[in-house]
């Protein structure tokens, strides 16, 4: 049987994570309020000194978390039990030492 693990790319994505995860101090996940429509709004990048990096949307901040190896996508809006998932979501960010909190407080009128 043939092994069709590529440890030359998974060790390159580990470090390439690493490097990332290094930079990241805090990630902020905005959605829009209840009333209207509880919509990704963005996502807020931080170095740990509180500088922006970048802020995403959803295809990219999906990359991203892919990339640290977080398992779970963010949803464009929340439905019923996304809660929970944004909560893992967050819980796998904080236990990589990364600084991580989600809301649906964006008014957007």
């Amino acid at each position: 049987m043939k092994d069709n693990f590529d440890h030359y790319a998974w060790n390159q994505k580990r470090h390439l994570a690493e490097g990332l995860n290094d930079r990241i101090g805090k990630i902020e996940i905005i959605y829009t309020e209840p009333g209207q429509g509880r919509r990704l709004y963005a996502v807020k990048i931080d170095d740990s000194v509180g500088k922006r990096i970048d802020k995403v949307y959803q295809d990219d901040a999906n990359a991203i978390l892919r990339y640290l190896g977080i398992e779970g996508e963010l949803p464009r809006s929340l439905g019923f039990d996304d809660d929970k998932l944004l909560d893992s979501i967050v819980k796998q960010l904080q236990d990589m030492g990364i600084e991580a909190d989600w809301c649906d407080c964006m008014d957007i009128s």
